[in-house]
C-alpha cells in the first residue's frame, strides 16, 4: 500500500512542477480529467456570518460581554490604590473565574446550571444581510409553525440577491467579540474576502478537509456526480509563500466517521450537493475535538485557477458546538486523554472572555435560537443551522492509509 502511494506521490511531484511553469496549462477547463476524477484540499475556512457595516442594526442593545469584563465593570472591578498592573490583572482573573463558578463547580463544564446571563446580547434583527445558502428550501420566519425537522426561526435576506439564508449561529454570535470577524464581500460580491484564524490552523498543519469528484462529466453542467468529503490525513503542502502548492497528494482519513459521500450536480459551474453527515478533526490550544455537521451540503463554483470556492453548511449539534467553541468539555490530548479539567476551565473562561461572552450564556443562546432536530418529547431544536465559507486548490485525493506527520497530531 504504501509503495502504491509513493507511486502516487511521485506522478503528483511532476504534475505540480509542469504547474509551476505553465499554470495556464492546469486550470479547469470544460473537459473533466481523464477517468472523470477530481480532488480538491480545502485551504481556506471561515465562519460566514454578516456583511460588515450593520452593526448599529445588529446589536442596538449593545455588545455582549465575558466573565472578565463584567468582573472589571462591577463594583470591585477598578484599579485600587497601590496595586500594580499584574496584581490588578491577577485579581480580574480570579474574579472571573469566581463570576464562572456555581455552587462551588465549574460553570463552563455544566452550563445548563448557570442562570439567565443578561450581559448576552443577540442578533436578532431580521434586516441585516448574512453570507451563506437556504438549507430548509423555504423563508423562514419566527412565526412559522413548527416542521418535523426544524425550529420557527428568521432567515436572512443573503448577498447576491439570495433570500431564505439559514444562519442562526451568525444571530449566537453576531453582538460578540467574534462577530467583528465580519468580512466584506470579495469581488463576486457573494462570498467573504480575506482568510480567518481556522484557515491558519489547517495550513499549519492540525486538520483539513478534502473534497473528491468522481463521474464528472463536466465542469459546466452535470446531472449527477459522485462526492466525497473527507477529513485530511496529511498536512497542507506550502510553498515558500506559504501557499498551496496545487495538485500535491493527499491521503484521505480511514476512520469511517470521519467520510461522507453523497450526490450532487454541476449547473452552469456551480456544484450542489445533497444533505449528508460529515465530522471533521478540530483544534485548538492542542486539544483534539471534533467538528459534526448534519445535513451538511456543498454549494461551490468552480474558478479560472482550478480551484473551487463556496460554501459547506449544515446543522451543528448544539452541544458539539458548545464543546468546540465554548466548554471544551470532550477535549483531549494528543495522547486521546482526557484534557485536564484546569486546562479546559482556564481556556473557556480567559478565552471566553477575550471573545467577549460567557460560557452559560452562550449555551443558552444557541439553544434558544436552534432551528434544527426538534426533540420528539419536547420540541426543542438541538442543532442550530452553520454556514462556512471555503476555498480549496486542485489536487489528487487517494483513498489509502499514509505515513503522514499528521500522525502525532491526531489523538488515537
Amino acid at each position: 500500500m504504501r509503495t502504491a502511494l509513493q507511486g502516487t506521490r511521485g506522478a503528483a511531484a511532476s504534475l505540480v512542477t509542469c504547474c509551476i511553469v505553465a499554470w495556464s496549462s492546469c486550470a479547469l477547463g470544460s473537459t473533466p480529467p481523464a477517468g472523470g476524477e477530481a480532488g480538491f484540499v480545502v485551504h481556506g475556512m471561515g465562519n460566514a456570518l454578516a456583511l460588515p457595516g450593520q452593526i448599529e442594526s445588529m446589536c442596538p442593545a449593545g455588545r455582549s460581554r465575558g466573565y472578565v469584563q463584567i468582573y472589571e465593570h462591577g463594583p470591585e472591578g477598578g484599579q485600587r490604590d497601590g496595586e500594580s498592573a499584574a496584581q490588578y490583572r491577577a485579581r480580574v482573573n480570579q474574579g472571573a473565574f469566581a463570576l464562572a463558578e456555581v455552587q462551588g463547580g465549574d460553570l463552563c463544564a455544566h452550563p445548563e446550571l448557570g442562570e439567565s446571563d443578561p450581559h448576552y446580547k443577540l442578533m436578532t434583527a431580521t434586516e441585516v444581510v448574512s453570507f451563506g445558502i437556504d438549507l430548509d428550501g423555504r423563508a423562514s420566519t419566527a412565526g412559522d409553525k413548527p416542521t418535523a425537522t426544524t425550529c420557527p426561526h428568521d432567515d436572512f435576506p443573503g448577498t447576491g440577491g439570495r433570500s431564505g439564508v439559514d444562519n442562526q449561529m451568525a444571530r449566537v454570535v453576531g453582538c460578540d467579540g467574534a462577530g467583528e470577524q465580519y468580512a466584506a464581500a470579495d469581488e463576486t460580491g457573494d462570498l467573504p474576502s480575506g482568510e480567518s484564524g481556522v484557515s491558519e490552523m489547517m495550513l499549519q498543519g492540525g486538520w483539513g478537509i478534502l473534497v473528491a469528484l468522481r463521474g464528472l462529466d463536466s465542469y459546466e453542467n452535470d446531472d449527477d456526480v459522485a462526492v466525497g468529503l473527507y477529513a485530511n490525513a496529511d498536512p497542507i503542502v506550502l510553498s515558500a509563500a506559504r501557499e498551496p502548492i496545487p495538485f500535491a497528494t493527499y491521503a484521505s482519513d480511514q476512520d469511517p466517521r470521519f467520510r461522507a459521500e453523497t450526490r450532487g450536480r454541476i449547473v452552469d459551474g456551480v456544484l450542489t450537493t445533497d444533505p449528508v453527515d460529515v465530522r471533521f478533526h478540530w483544534l485548538v490550544a492542542g486539544l483534539h475535538l471534533e467538528r459534526p455537521l448534519r445535513d451538511a451540503r456543498l454549494e461551490v463554483t468552480f474558478n479560472e485557477a482550478g480551484g473551487l470556492q463556496g460554501y459547506l453548511a449544515g446543522y451543528t449539534p448544539v452541544e458539539a458546538m458548545y464543546d468546540i467553541n465554548y466548554g471544551f468539555r470532550s477535549a483531549v490530548t494528543d495522547a486521546g486523554e482526557p484534557a485536564k479539567d484546569q486546562v479546559k476551565r482556564t481556556l473557556a473562561v480567559l478565552g471566553n472572555s477575550v471573545m467577549g461572552r460567557t460560557c452559560h450564556g452562550a449555551y443558552a443562546a444557541m439553544y434558544q435560537l436552534a432551528d434544527a432536530d426538534p426533540d420528539p418529547k419536547t420540541g426543542r431544536c438541538r442543532s442550530i443551522s452553520t454556514q462556512y465559507w471555503i476555498r480549496a486548490t486542485p489536487a489528487f485525493v487517494v483513498d489509502a492509509e499514509t505515513e503522514s506527520v499528521n500522525d502525532a497530531l491526531r489523538a488515537p
